[in-house]
């Protein structure tokens, strides 16, 4: 679907909201302290984005921490937020091996025992915000980069159905939620994103009910290409399922060298932006679920913290400034 295009410069103002004149949500994942606290942070929120993923308080780590606890106000917080102020909320995650408690990880029970906590982890969390909470990544990164299935501690304890199930008990929770699977580099890795699509179809023919699959997209300025992007969206897309990018941020360090921040590499960043937004426009309407951008401001971003490196993969510098990469989104919407 790419072709070719002269480079172009890109400025712009934010003064109009990017979803205004999107045809499908445009999201970000959202820290609440910030939101709350921090004047710009909220006001850009608001004003340019019309869905919110909670980066971490739906995890289970926060969100379950005892066996017969949960601790709701931060999300519920959230999603009152999101209803007064006309935003949709997307859940993530009911399911990942990564932010358990240690209570779960260190769950001594029968596989009995473990397939009830795990059915009740999912339906009461999904319950709870019931009518609140628009779709859930279910299942989250139960893939490894080869095509197998992670050997978490869901699949130790629960065997290879346990992703099906899941399904199946969220479905039950609440019939009106769209439910997706999401992982990263589906967009770069065919044998992982053929495994993912292979697994999930064979579940749809049992009658579970999967809506969308989340592509990450934490991508960078190198690699994957934007042949590979294409492949994969429409992949996903001809299976069916709705698309998601759900984790959209831009590396343009991922050699985690020490760079010059030169307007070629932030060109560089928005010319990618604008070849998966191009492409993401051409997909049919019912399988936009959205875009999700992975944060508002480099400054919060993981990149710099998880992988110990100068970065600025985010529409939004550190001070709050429009970068080209958001004028890229902008000017095709």
């Amino acid at each position: 679907m790419f072709g070719c295009a002269k480079s172009r410069h890109y400025t712009c103002t934010d003064t109009d909201g990017l979803y205004h004149n999107a045809g499908y949500p445009i999201g970000v994942a959202i820290n609440p302290d910030l939101l709350y606290t921090d004047s710009q942070c909220h006001r850009i929120a608001s004003q340019q984005f019309n869905s919110f993923t909670a980066e971490n308080i739906f995890k289970p780590f926060y969100l379950h921490p005892e066996p017969n606890a949960y601790y709701w106000e931060e999300a519920d917080k959230l999603a009152d937020y999101c209803v007064t102020n006309h935003k949709r909320l997307h859940g993530h995650t009911l399911i990942w091996h990564e932010q358990l408690p240690e209570w779960i990880l260190s769950f001594s029970g029968s596989t009995s025992e473990w397939e009830q906590m795990f059915k009740n982890h999912i339906q009461t969390i999904v319950a709870h915000f019931r009518g609140k909470v628009a779709g859930w990544d279910v299942v989250n990164e139960a893939f490894d980069r080869d095509g197998t299935l992670r050997n978490s501690i869901w699949r130790r304890k629960l065997g290879d159905g346990y992703i099906e199930r899941a399904f199946r008990y969220a479905h039950e929770a609440d019939p009106n939620a769209l439910l997706f699977y999401n992982d990263f580099d589906l967009e770069s890795n065919p044998a992982k994103r053929r495994a993912v699509l292979t697994l999930l179809n064979n579940i749809r023919l049992r009658g579970a009910v999967i809506d969308g699959i989340g592509l990450q997209m934490h991508v960078n300025i190198y690699s994957p290409g934007s042949g590979e992007i294409v492949k994969a969206i429409e992949e996903v897309a001809k299976a069916g399922y709705k698309v998601h990018i759900s984790e959209l941020d831009i590396s343009i360090n991922p050699r985690g060298r020490p760079i010059d921040k030169t307007a070629a590499l932030f060109q560089l960043q928005a010319e990618l932006m604008t070849k998966i937004v191009v492409n993401y426009k051409q997909l049919p309407s019912r399988l936009q679920y959205g875009i999700t951008i992975w944060g508002i401001s480099d400054k919060d971003s993981w990149i710099p913290y998880y992988f110990n490196r100068e970065d600025f993969p985010l529409l939004y510098d550190s001070n709050y400034i429009p970068k080209p990469v958001y004028c890229a989104i902008k000017s095709l919407l």
